[in-house]
């Protein structure tokens, strides 16, 4: 082999491997871009999924405190002043979970109870009633409509007609409008219309009172 055409060779060799590595070079500079975009976009992506979080939390803890109020609000009513309600809630796989306590001052210092364990009926209705408007209310189907069927029936009958007062201010609050079917008196007294079912001979008969 001449002089010549090793060189020859040398240099075609020399060529392709600097070919070889611009190509390399170029390829490592798309790569690292292409990382650098994709590092944007998850921090990009991460930032706006904290600032969702925010607001959802922001959201839920708004949403929590006028809960908490209402509630407070129906068992004071009731109850007395040493009462009130708390709520707390935890998110578990885009699952929220909410526990509801009753919380009463005494001289011993504050008592919490469940309000469907540990307390009476009457508590837990005092409860519960104004908790289903609010959550009818929240329901994007619902058509401000609301059939409670013996609401109170666990509520000591004195204090039927304090529930019934509340009921119906919160009807108003709500702009909502509430059928209850009642054996109370004090609520059909409440009531902005009132109807009686009487069954005779096996007919039942519904007259406005």
């Amino acid at each position: 082999m001449s002089v010549d055409v090793a060189y020859k060779e040398r240099r075609d060799e020399l060529t392709r491997k600097l070919n070889e590595n611009a190509l390399l070079n170029r390829q490592i500079d798309d790569n690292e871009t292409k990382m650098e975009q994709t590092i944007i976009y998850l921090t990009i992506g991460q930032e706006s999924l904290t600032f969702l979080e925010k607001i959802a939390n922001s959201r839920r803890a708004g949403m929590k405190t006028k809960i908490e109020s209402v509630l407070s609000e129906a068992l004071q009513l009731v109850y007395g002043p040493t009462y009130r309600v708390e709520m707390s809630y935890t998110v578990k796989r885009n699952r929220s979970d909410m526990t509801i306590e009753v919380v009463r001052k005494t001289p011993q210092g504050e008592v919490r109870r469940d309000p469907t364990t540990g307390t009476g009926g009457g508590v837990a209705d005092t409860i519960t009633v104004p908790l289903r408007l609010l959550v009818l209310l929240g329901s994007k189907q619902t058509d401000k409509v609301a059939l409670l069927d013996e609401p109170y029936k666990h509520v000591d009958t004195e204090r039927v007609e304090i529930v019934a007062e509340f009921l119906k201010v919160l009807s108003d609050r709500l702009d909502m409008q509430t059928i209850v079917l009642s054996h109370h008196e004090q609520m059909q007294d409440k009531a902005d219309k009132s109807y009686e079912v009487s069954e005779k001979d096996g007919i039942s008969k519904v007259v406005e009172r």
